[in-house]
């Protein structure tokens, strides 16, 4: 299972008419950040793979990955970018860190998606990462069916 926020799409759906051509624009554009699951050996755990394969359903634009581990022998080669960031807490991550390092690298590449492993790590910080960035996630997604459309 997986959880998903969308920052730039739930900012502009509060606009009363768009355009097709900003749907084409934003279709072009789109962009998905997947939150790493850490784990013992730095390897990428289960979860952090599932949501990878799900992200690559989404859309055809390109997908960063947001880790807490030194190491990315292991990365699927869907993955276009590795954002690595650093726990000053060393390897205990608190739901703080990880929603700060996620708010800092939405504000940098402006993410249409952000998606984190259906686990109690995803949970514990996707609901302050969402509110941080004004929209609500969705939880336990099982399936991504297309762009807006999953079960």
């Amino acid at each position: 299972m997986l959880s998903s926020i969308r920052p730039l799409i739930a900012r502009q759906s509060s606009r009363p008419v768009l355009s097709s051509s900003f749907h084409n624009n934003l279709k072009r554009s789109q962009s998905t950040l997947v939150v790493a699951e850490p784990t013992a050996d730095d390897s990428l755990a289960p979860a952090t793979l599932s949501a990878i394969s799900a992200a690559t359903k989404l859309h055809s634009g390109p997908i960063s990955l947001l880790t807490f581990s030194s190491s990315t022998a292991s990365v699927p080669s869907s993955v276009s970018l590795v954002i690595q960031a650093t726990s000053a807490s060393g390897s205990n991550l608190l739901a703080e860190t990880v929603t700060n390092a996620l708010v800092a690298a939405n504000a940098k590449h402006g993410y249409t998606h952000i998606i984190a492993p259906g686990t109690k790590f995803g949970a514990n910080y996707l609901g302050r990462a969402g509110a941080q960035l004004g929209v609500s996630p969705i939880s336990d997604v099982v399936d991504v069916l297309a762009e807006g459309g999953f079960l």
